[in-house]
């Protein structure tokens, strides 16, 4: 039985880290694996389990690069509470899922220890260094992943495009392409239930999007063309599910003159937004820069609707171009999002192989096979 100990920044707060951190653990747990997950405290109850919590940071906007936002970083007193939860547990593996600008508290106390160090790389943290910092946040954050890059036994990333880009920062050590499992839900909500749930008239056409509301994704993007939509289409409405600046791209909808034709829905559980995918017409993707993987797409392919992106997401190389109605220009936004209603012939072809594709390449047993793979040479070359 190997015992492993991750460390978060923003766990469990709704995003690709959480789903990412949770399908690991229940499907490695089902193998005989254990783990404990560390994070600063956001709230008084437990995630889940295995979920313990440190004292987190009274500093507002502690993490540097996630400006604005309600990250955290752990406190002052946070090390004595880690250093007794890994004297309890007595890991085999540390596995650190993200980092920012300043090391923190479970990241110093790995690199004080003996035992192999995993590093998952979910994000790409230069692109938000130079979004919130210009140059300077960019070069920090380049220098930060080649520091904790070259300290770890191994690092995770989703696709080569990551692996290079690391390499080119100047990383050495061994990196694995695993991507993080795309699963399904329990069952999809109705396109009749989800339009009761939303309180909107039952001949509407919804587009979704699933993912944090804030600058960098792009969302001032998708309103700007819900304004162009509304002229061709007043029956469309956009559904925006995600916790974040949900009062400033309000406020910004109003100015727009979308606000009638935008819902934003906050924050749900995982599998609760998962299932809205099921009621949905069609599903977009403004994010540009900062994804590795765009988890969000390949759950709506595998729910079986029609995915519009910007033409970076295929070259992250998880999601070829042929799977999704790609977008070259920010101008066109909102002509691709017409096709993808209007092109039923093409429309049903792409939707088809999508699913097909994530299928075969992002079930939870073959991602989870990986990981164990990866886990058990680290602690067998230690030993």
């Amino acid at each position: 039985m190997i015992k492993i100990i991750i460390g978060s920044l923003t766990y469990p707060l709704p995003n690709g880290v959480t789903a990412s951190i949770d399908t690991s653990v229940d499907s490695l747990s089902e193998q005989g694996f254990r783990f404990i997950v560390v994070a600063p405290r956001y709230e008084k109850r437990k995630h889940r389990l295995q979920h313990y919590q440190a004292p987190s940071s009274p500093v507002t906007r502690a993490i540097g690069y996630f400006m604005g936002r309600k990250e955290k970083t752990f406190g002052l007193t946070a090390p004595f509470y880690i250093k007794k939860i890994v004297k309890n547990f007595n890991p085999d593996i540390y596995w650190l899922h993200n980092f920012a600008w300043a090391p923190n508290a479970f990241e110093t106390h790995m690199f004080n220890s003996n035992k192999p160090k995993v590093l998952s790389y979910h994000t790409l943290v230069e692109e938000y260094g130079q979004m919130y910092g210009g140059k300077v946040g960019a070069d920090l954050m380049k220098h930060r992943s080649k520091l904790i890059g070259n300290k770890v036994d191994a690092i995770i990333v989703p696709n080569e495009k990551i692996e290079k880009k690391l390499r080119q920062y100047g990383i050495i050590k061994p990196i694995h392409i695993i991507p993080t499992a795309i699963t399904l839900p329990s069952s999809y909500l109705s396109k009749k239930d989800l339009l009761k749930k939303i309180n909107i008239p039952f001949d509407s056409k919804i587009i979704l999007y699933v993912g944090r509301v804030c600058k960098e994704k792009n969302i001032e993007i998708l309103l700007r063309a819900m304004g162009e939509i509304r002229k061709k289409n007043e029956k469309i409405f956009l559904l925006v599910v995600g916790a974040g600046d949900i009062v400033k791209f309000k406020s910004k909808a109003r100015k727009m003159k979308v606000a009638d034709r935008v819902i934003f829905h906050g924050h749900y559980s995982l599998e609760e937004t998962k299932k809205m995918y099921g009621g949905s017409d069609l599903f977009v993707f403004p994010s540009k820069k900062t994804e590795t993987q765009g988890l969000v797409i390949g759950e709506a392919m595998i729910a079986g609707i029609p995915v519009v992106a910007f033409s970076s997401q295929a070259k992250t190389g998880v999601y070829p171009e042929k799977l999704f109605f790609s977008v070259k220009k920010e101008s066109d936004l909102h002509l691709k999002i017409l096709e993808a209603f209007n092109e039923s012939n093409k429309k049903d072809k792409i939707v088809k192989d999508a699913k097909k594709f994530i299928l075969e390449n992002f079930s939870e047993e073959k991602i989870a096979e990986k990981q164990k793979k990866l886990f058990l040479s680290l602690v067998s070359r230690k030993n």
